[in-house]
């Protein structure tokens, strides 16, 4: 008779799952279950054999994301036992803590069942227990990131849109120490803290990236967002000064920008992520008309964007649907997949994945959950801001 272990999943947290061994577990159906908030789905593990020194079985999991996802991760902690064989998936290592990935690039629907299997030798009672597993639906995976560089600055924009309420960095933003120095960096100038209506707590955390040396340099290149963010004064600069002398019809208008609707998917062609949608008037509150509010893409040059860039992740766009009021103009901005918000949005179960292993998550509801990182390892959702304050708002999948 062949033994089942089930895991149902409806969050965040490492569930270490009964297991079952030998002739005493023939009948045996093992259930765990967590509480944190994320799409349930489900993970079952079925011994098609089990002779007591080696046995065989069947991984099953249930999509539970809303799309088709292209890729999923399972991690298995097989302890002492050798994994002799695998179909279906591929392994990282025999024995310990085992991460499968998918090896045939197929897409598993939004509640269907992805399966591997495998056959391992092992002690008479030591068997494998679920440690952590998940689905990864990228919709923007062909838009490259620059190490890091382009999400982030579009992460900065928003947060900069949300919570100073305009686009003006070149007066906003300022260096910090002797310009591309080792210990020069960007910050809110007295000017942007003046404007701050909240004390602009995430536009702070996402330029304290700037001091955070411990993550992948291939995910994210802090040296790279250093210099480009300093460069980007420069840019900007001369994107105006040219305007100002040559085509003054362009230059961006004095403006407000209020936060209306978003992160929602438009569906947009090449897009790279969700975009938020923000109000944009006048400072007395007029509606800008739709050629200052096209206008406003040339605020974006400090983000990589419009003429200084190719930054993918800002799809800068006017717009009249998707929350934008009656009678208002509207900007759409995209994206940052989860960066600039308190969740992860590529993927559903018992640990999740985050955008460049970093989630936005001042109440620290993540803190200590378990994670998948980018190289498919199981991690936990950490903490920085007791040693790099500059972060706080911040947890990280190491």
């Amino acid at each position: 008779m062949m033994t089942k272990i089930v895991s149902a999943f409806a969050g965040l947290g490492l569930i270490a799952m009964g297991c079952a061994s030998g002739a005493d577990a023939a009948d045996t159906e093992q259930t765990a279950s967590a509480d944190n908030a994320l799409n349930a789905g489900s993970i079952t593990l079925t011994y098609t054999s089990d002779n007591g020194t080696s046995y065989c079985a069947n991984v099953a999991m249930t999509n539970a994301l809303s799309t088709a996802a292209p890729a999923w991760v399972a991690v298995l902690d097989v302890k002492t036992n050798n994994i002799t064989s695998v179909s279906n998936a591929v392994k990282s290592a025999n024995t310990g803590k085992v991460t499968f990935t998918s090896s045939n690039g197929a897409f598993t629907p939004a509640g269907g069942t992805a399966t591997f299997s495998f056959c391992a030798t092992a002690q008479v009672g030591v068997r494998p227990v679920v440690a952590g597993w998940n689905f990864e639906s990228v919709p923007y995976s062909s838009c490259q990131t620059n190490s890091g560089l382009y999400p982030t600055k579009a992460a900065l924009a928003v947060a900069m849109a949300a919570e100073l309420g305009r686009w003006t960095p070149a007066t906003d933003l300022a260096v910090s120490g002797q310009k591309y120095t080792p210990s020069a960096r960007v910050v809110l100038s007295a000017a942007g803290l003046a404007a701050c209506k909240n004390g602009c707590p995430n536009t702070k955390a996402i330029l304290g990236q700037q001091d955070a040396t411990w993550m992948d340099n291939s995910v994210f290149s802090v040296g790279n967002y250093i210099s480009d963010l300093q460069n980007s004064f420069d840019r900007q600069t001369s994107l105006l000064t040219d305007l100002s002398r040559n085509n003054k019809n362009a230059l961006p208008p004095a403006h407000k920008l209020t936060l209306v609707s978003g992160p929602v998917n438009l569906g947009l062609a090449n897009a790279c992520g969700p975009h938020y949608i923000f109000q944009v008037d006048s400072p007395s509150g007029v509606p800008l008309t739709t050629q200052q509010a096209g206008n406003m893409v040339n605020t974006m040059c400090f983000y990589s964007a419009g003429s200084c860039g190719s930054n993918p992740y800002i799809g800068f766009q006017v717009t009249t649907a998707n929350g934008c009021p009656s009678g208002k103009t509207c900007i759409a901005i995209d994206p940052t997949d989860g960066d600039n918000g308190s969740s992860s949005t590529t993927s559903a179960g018992s640990a999740p994945s985050y955008p460049m292993n970093r989630c936005y998550d001042p109440s620290n509801t993540l803190l200590d959950t378990a994670c998948i990182t980018s190289t498919k390892k199981l991690g936990t959702m950490i903490s920085k801001c007791s040693t790099s304050p500059t972060t706080c708002g911040y947890l990280y999948c190491t």
